[in-house]
């Protein structure tokens, strides 16, 4: 049965972009990425239980390493989108090795901090990032210059990269990192390193941020130091609150929750968009602390239950 409902949903994927008009295949593209960083965000998280501040860093890191090479180095855009996902994971190793050795608070802030870096880094360093004026004209090849040859583009590659995530999170790693989550000392008591654990996290996780990044700058045919900033940083943080913390599948039906309402609210009434998000965070933290994917679990179960 359960392969019957995955047949279903791909059939849906599939045959869904064509029945949209180009405004809504662009907004799909959009969510397909924002559920990959928001997935990859989780894993540290929903399932490490580590509340990053600064995972702007990775996203920016290879959207930039992207522009870089295929404008500095001319490398064609589907092996310069293979690159930004180790450039992300290196930035990831060097910050995380110095992250996962604090705790809560801390860990939070210092990852802020190096976000901030990065995106001063991006914004001073003219000759090579462009600083504020950006890497410009950034679009993929004829082949997925349209809009939904992109999206299936897009979906491809980010349903790869989730299902990825998803084969990690139920992997023996994942557990440990559940436990980790759960319990820092009894995990180290029955023998797990916690601290590489958590570091081997950050580095997946900055590795599948880094891919969503490089999509983004071709998607978005430019690559800015707002990527880096701390409103981006946010991004993922809401997305993974409003779909279900502890989920798998939260990330991706925050995506959808947050893009829509950014498309129909934000570009209708962008004054007005900050206090809307705001407050539907809000609402959401107190009266759904499981996310939209606990409410729809707890109708599965009441009806059920009724049967």
């Amino acid at each position: 049965m359960s392969s019957v409902r995955w047949l279903v949903a791909l059939a849906v994927l599939v045959m869904l972009p064509l029945l949209l008009p180009s405004f809504l295949v662009v907004v799909m593209t959009e969510i397909a990425i924002v559920a990959l960083f928001a997935t990859a965000f989780n894993l540290l998280m929903g399932f490490g239980g580590m509340v990053s501040f600064g995972h702007a860093a990775y996203f920016a890191l290879g959207a930039y390493a992207a522009a870089l090479l295929v404008k500095e180095a001319g490398w064609a855009m589907p092996l310069a989108l293979a690159a930004p996902r180790f450039a992300a994971a290196a930035g990831a190793l060097f910050f995380g090795f110095f992250i996962v050795r604090l705790t809560h608070t801390y860990f939070a802030m210092l990852s802020l901090a190096f976000a901030q870096i990065v995106f001063t880094v991006v914004f001073k360093w003219k000759s090579l990032t462009g600083g504020d004026d950006g890497i410009l004209n950034l679009w993929p090849p004829p082949a997925l210059k349209s809009p939904l040859a992109y999206c299936y583009f897009t979906l491809a590659v980010a349903g790869a990269g989730m299902l990825a995530l998803r084969a990690i999170v139920d992997s023996p790693f994942g557990y440990a990192l559940r436990a980790i989550r759960e319990n820092p000392r009894r995990a180290r008591f029955i023998g797990v390193n916690v601290r590489r654990h958590q570091l081997f996290a950050f580095v997946l996780s900055g590795f599948f941020s880094g891919l969503a990044g490089g999509l983004f700058a071709f998607f978005n045919g430019s690559v800015f130091p707002d990527f880096a900033y701390l409103n981006k940083s946010f991004e993922p943080l809401v997305v993974v609150l409003l779909g279900g913390i502890q989920s798998f599948f939260g990330p991706l039906a925050g995506a959808v929750g947050f893009k829509i309402l950014e498309t129909f609210i934000a570009r209708q009434w962008p004054v007005y968009w900050p206090l809307f998000l705001g407050s539907a965070v809000v609402l959401v933290v107190v009266a759904l602390p499981q996310g939209f994917v606990g409410l729809l679990q707890r109708r599965s179960w009441r009806i059920r239950a009724a049967r």
